[in-house]
């Protein structure tokens, strides 16, 4: 992991985003860690999206939280109930 500050990315972005590809770069302003580099490829962008998205998140906490008050579901009756749904929509 490295630093750089907000001068030296602006005038070496082309060169902090090629070394961003092998550790993630701690951008700094006035002394103080403002944002992090990472290095994301095409096949990373829509998971990074998703796993991002604000109403995502705000849906996967919802679920959880009614999982957890109905006390949950075993994985075989998931897989169970599952089969079924499948097998009534062919």
């Amino acid at each position: 992991m490295r630093f750089a500050g907000v001068k030296e990315l602006k005038q070496q972005t082309m060169d902090i985003l090629k070394a961003s590809e092998k550790e993630d770069i701690i951008i700094t302003a006035y002394g103080k860690p403002t944002a992090v580099l990472h290095h994301i490829t095409e096949e990373d962008l829509a998971d990074y999206l998703i796993e991002n998205a604000p109403n995502f998140k705000m849906k996967i906490e919802e679920s959880f939280a009614a999982y957890s008050r109905s006390g949950g579901i075993e994985a075989d009756a998931l897989i169970k109930r599952i089969e079924k749904r499948s097998a009534i929509k062919v």
